[in-house]
C-alpha cells in the first residue's frame, strides 16, 4: 500500500520540476541562439555538460512520473501526457548525437532546433497532465 504522503510529494515534485524543466529549456534555447546566432560559436564542452545536467533533469522528471504512473496506478488527465513525457526525454539526446556526429559545422544549430523541441513538447506535457 502506497501512502497518501508519497503520492502527494510525487505530485508536487512532478509539477516543480516540470515547470522548471520548461524554464531552463527555454534559458537553453536562449543560450544556444545567442552562442551560434549572434556569436558565431561553437559547442564548447561547458555547453555541452549543462545540456547533459538539462537531460539528466528531464530523466528525473520522467522517472516521478513513471513511479506514479506504473508504482501507484496514477493517472494523467491525458493519456497522451505519456508520450510526451517520453518525447521530452529523447528530444536533447537525438540533438546530441546529431551534434556528435555531424561533419559539418556550426554543430550549435542541433541545440537549437533540440532545446526548442523540448521546450515546445514540455509546454504540450503540461498542458496535458492535468486537470484545470
Amino acid at each position: 500500500m502506497i501512502s497518501v504522503e508519497l503520492y502527494l510529494f510525487l505530485r508536487q515534485a512532478h509539477y516543480f520540476v516540470s515547470r522548471a524543466g520548461l524554464v531552463v529549456g527555454l534559458i537553453g534555447l536562449a543560450a544556444a541562439v545567442y552562442i551560434g546566432l549572434i556569436r558565431h560559436g561553437d559547442v564548447t564542452p561547458v555547453f555541452r555538460r549543462a545540456v547533459y545536467a538539462v537531460v539528466a533533469l528531464i530523466a528525473l522528471e520522467a522517472g516521478m512520473g513513471a513511479l506514479m504512473y506504473f508504482g501507484i496506478n496514477a493517472r494523467p488527465h491525458e493519456e497522451v501526457h505519456l508520450i510526451y513525457g517520453i518525447a521530452a526525454l529523447l528530444a536533447l539526446p537525438f540533438f546530441i548525437f546529431v551534434e556528435k556526429t555531424a561533419t559539418k559545422r556550426p554543430a550549435m544549430g542541433s541545440y537549437i532546433w533540440g532545446f526548442g523541441l523540448m521546450a515546445a513538447i514540455l509546454l504540450r506535457s503540461i498542458m496535458t497532465g492535468a486537470a484545470g
